[in-house]
């Protein structure tokens, strides 16, 4: 079944990525970012430049004196650890007070609560206008954070180009959300014109950085060969870099490929155990491969009611495929079952 990439999206401090319901968004210089090599190609290590060798008899420079964080950064920081605590009153004076003197941050961050109603009832348009202030001081995050804002229509009507401008300010500046999202709006051709070779571009920016969403959705470039030459290798290991950062979706997906043995040997057991992974997460297509597996005996012992179970829960969320496994499979419909 094939899967849509997704725009990253974005729900408040736990990553500093995630962030409002289907969709989302994190700098490095990307220079070697947009050529495709071999998936270690895209390791971190391979962006590192080389510093020329000191000129010699180079005389030492002293070394930098470190400064005391000013009053208002420690606001800020205490505001983000008082978040972090779920301690959100606390968190919002601080963050509010550090905001209103001009801190690009605490303004950024203040939108993320006004946008998930933490310390303060949920409020698009006032997240919108905090974000703006931030980005005034071009705060990329807040740039990304507007983006998302105008392509769901959050506090704002819905603009896809104006979403596009702000998603590449924000990705010109390095920040792996906007590279993301921007990517996602040149796969679905909203508000720019379909471009997948730009779009699998601005995508693997993000995922070189460690996006796990771009990793993802880059693993389903390469898998489908959209942008990219397929290449089944290099879906996979994108979809295990995503996957071991806790994304449901690589891991059904990663699962997925050990079942057919596409970019990995088969391996059944090794399904099941990332199969499991996504569906204790609620992934509705990793609880019904999980509970197939189960009810067939591949990958691990057969169990048909825990192979129940999961294909109830799976089907309950509305996936046909389970909803249709289990009337096929003994003419159980899910409204029938406990």
């Amino acid at each position: 079944m094939r899967r849509r990439p997704r725009l990253i999206r974005k729900i408040l401090v736990e990553t500093r990525l995630n962030r409002l319901a289907h969709w989302a968004r994190l700098v490095i210089c990307l220079v070697a970012a947009a050529h495709y090599g071999n998936a270690g190609a895209a390791d971190a290590g391979s962006l590192l430049r080389i510093a020329p060798p000191a000129a010699l008899d180079a005389p030492d420079e002293p070394a930098p004196v470190e400064r005391a964080p000013s009053p208002l950064a420690q606001m800020f920081d205490a505001g983000q650890r008082a978040l972090l605590n779920k301690d959100y009153p606390t968190a919002y004076r601080l963050l509010r007070n550090a905001a209103e003197q001009g801190h690009a941050s605490a303004q950024c961050a203040l939108g993320d609560m006004y946008v998930a109603g933490q310390g303060v009832a949920a409020d698009d348009v006032q997240a919108l206008s905090w974000y703006r202030k931030a980005a005034e001081q071009r705060d990329a995050d807040a740039q990304a954070s507007i983006g998302v804002m105008y392509a769901n229509g959050r506090g704002v009507a819905m603009d896809n180009e104006a979403a596009v401008k702000w998603f590449r300010l924000a990705a010109e500046q390095g920040d792996a959300g906007g590279q993301s999202n921007l990517g996602v709006m040149y796969l679905e051709g909203r508000g720019v014109d379909r471009n997948e070779a730009e779009a699998a571009n601005w995508i693997h920016m993000a995922a070189v950085q460690g996006e796990s969403l771009a990793q993802d959705n880059l693993g389903l470039l390469f898998r489908d060969g959209r942008g990219v030459e397929q290449d089944e290798i290099e879906a996979a290991w994108w979809f295990r870099k995503s996957a071991e950062q806790g994304n449901a979706e690589a891991q059904t997906s990663l699962g997925l490929m050990y079942s057919e043995g596409r970019g990995v040997p088969k391996d059944n057991a090794e399904a099941v155990q990332w199969l499991r992974k996504g569906a204790e997460q609620g992934n509705a297509l990793a609880q019904y491969y999980l509970g197939v597996s189960l009810a067939e005996g591949r990958g691990v012992d057969q169990d048909r009611d825990q192979a129940l179970k999961w294909l109830t829960i799976s089907a309950r969320q509305g996936l046909a495929l389970a909803r249709d496994y289990l009337w096929a499979n003994g003419n159980i419909s899910v409204e029938s079952v406990n």
